[in-house]
């Protein structure tokens, strides 16, 4: 039971702040042989959106994701600063990849990979960490980043898909290669365990759901 018109790519990076990064796929573009531009959105916890002093400027803290978040992630673009729940968030869009091939077809943007092997992945490229590393060695205005991933997915097909989850949370339930049938229409959710996440940020690619035979 389970849809995609949207897959929701979520990250957080905890050292006092959260990062969210969201972007919406069909499940038969994954099924598509052809890569595929796609946008993104990331939204990164802030102390707050304006200047104690002056409500009129923009607080230190957004002001210093400015400088990191594009750094980190390239031609990511600052949008908004907002406050929900109490809590104020920066908006940065973020370009992403749809990839079907074998290997990364790019060094600088996230990726989710879809081919005859996996029918999803996540890809990092090794920029991305070297520079998230530089952050936490150098203090960009932000420390330790511990990456986290979300991702929700919609069935547009006409058809069910059965897979396998491989070491990550279906809707908040804990699964170590467990297999799931998904019909039209559907929606689930799929949060990576920590060791899928190192896996993508130590070798680049960490497999997320496996086709089922």
């Amino acid at each position: 039971m389970f849809r995609v018109l949207l897959l929701s790519f979520t990250i957080l990076f905890l050292s006092g702040c959260q990062s969210l990064i969201e972007t919406n796929v069909n499940l038969s573009d994954l099924q598509s042989k052809r890569n595929k531009n796609i946008n993104g959105d990331l939204y990164i916890q802030v102390a707050g959106c304006n200047h104690y002093a002056d409500s009129r400027r923009l607080s230190d803290s957004v002001i210093k994701s400015q400088q990191t978040i594009p750094y980190i992630f390239k031609d990511a673009q600052y949008i908004e600063c907002f406050t929900k729940d109490f809590l104020s968030y920066a908006h940065f869009s973020l370009p992403m990849i749809i990839n079907h091939s074998d290997n990364l077809v790019s060094n600088d943007y996230v990726q989710i990979i879809s081919n005859k092997d996996s029918m999803l992945s996540v890809g990092v490229p090794p920029s991305i960490k070297q520079k998230m590393d530089r952050v936490k060695q150098e203090s960009f205005g932000m420390n330790d980043l511990e990456l986290k991933v979300q991702i929700n997915i919609k069935n547009d097909l006409h058809n069910s898909l059965q897979f396998y989850v491989i070491s990550s949370y279906i809707n908040n339930i804990p699964s170590i290669y467990n297999g799931y049938n998904v019909d039209p229409n559907i929606i689930f959710s799929i949060r990576l365990s920590d060791v899928s996440v190192d896996t993508a940020l130590e070798n680049g690619i960490s497999a997320v759901l496996n086709y089922k035979e």
